[in-house]
C-alpha cells in the first residue's frame, strides 16, 4: 500500500450507497476517527449531482485506504461524476482507487440485516438491468478482495477497525522496506560515482604523462623564451 505523505496520520475513503447504509457510513468514520484515522467530511455525506468528480477523486487520491461498503442497492447512476451510462457513483469510486493503487478493504453486509425501505424500485424501468449490473460488481469484489461480512453498524465499525490495523502495519513495514532500498540505491550511487571520479582522474594523469613525457615540452618552452 502507499503512505498517505500529505498528513502524518492514516486516512480513508469510505465509498457505498449512502440512503441504505448511512448508520454503518457513520458508526465507521467515528470509530475511525477514535483511532486516529482522518475521514475527510466528504466521505461521511453521500456523493450526489451536488458534488464535483474532482473532490472525489482528490478525496480518494489522498487517502491511504478505501473501505467499500456492499448491501443490496446499486446505488445512483450520475453520468456527470462517472462520465459512464452504467456505473454507479460506488462502482466508479472503486474503480479509481484501482487506478490509484489503494488498497481496498470491501465490505458485504448479510443478506439477513438489509434496509429493505431502500432497496432500489422494483417498479423502476431500470431495475432489472441495474440488477445485473450490481452483481456483476458484486462478483467483481468477491474475486478481487475476499470480502468480509457484518451484520450491523456496530460489527462493521470494529471488522474495519481491525482490518486497518493489519493493512496499516503492512504498509509501514512495505514503506520501511521500500526505504532501506532507496538508501542503498543512493549509497551504490554515491560509491560508483566516486569510482568513476577516480578513474577519471588516473586517466588524466596518464594521459598528462604521455603527452609531457618527464615535461621535455615544458623545458622547451622555457628555453625558447630565454632567447
Amino acid at each position: 500500500m502507499k503512505i498517505n505523505q500529505h498528513t502524518s496520520h492514516p486516512s480513508a475513503f469510505i465509498s457505498s450507497t449512502f440512503v441504505d447504509l448511512e448508520d454503518e457510513r457513520d458508526c465507521v468514520a467515528k470509530g475511525l476517527q477514535e483511532c486516529g484515522l482522518i475521514v475527510n467530511a466528504l466521505e461521511v455525506k453521500p456523493a450526489s449531482n451536488g458534488t464535483s468528480r474532482s473532490e472525489i477523486v482528490k478525496g480518494i487520491r489522498e487517502s491511504d485506504f478505501v473501505i467499500l461498503i456492499i448491501a443490496d442497492r446499486f446505488g445512483s447512476i450520475v453520468p456527470k461524476i462517472t462520465n459512464s451510462q452504467s456505473l454507479s457513483v460506488t462502482w466508479w469510486e472503486y474503480k479509481m482507487a484501482i487506478t490509484f493503487g489503494k488498497p481496498v478493504i470491501a465490505f458485504f453486509q448479510k443478506s439477513d440485516f438489509f434496509n429493505t425501505n431502500y432497496h432500489d424500485s422494483t417498479s423502476d424501468e431500470s431495475y432489472p438491468r441495474k440488477r445485473k449490473l450490481f452483481e456483476k460488481f458484486k462478483s467483481l469484489i468477491t474475486v478481487s478482495h475476499n470480502p468480509a461480512y457484518f451484520t450491523d453498524s456496530y460489527d462493521l465499525s470494529e471488522k474495519v477497525k481491525r482490518s486497518l490495523i493489519s493493512t496499516y502495519r503492512e504498509g509501514v513495514v512495505k514503506l520501511d522496506s521500500d526505504k532501506s532500498s532507496l538508501n542503498r540505491t543512493i549509497a551504490n550511487k554515491e560509491a560508483l560515482i566516486s569510482c568513476l571520479e577516480a578513474e577519471n582522474k588516473e586517466l588524466k594523469r596518464k594521459l598528462d604523462k604521455t603527452q609531457n613525457p618527464s615535461g621535455i615540452g615544458m623545458l622547451t618552452g622555457f628555453g625558447s623564451l630565454s632567447k
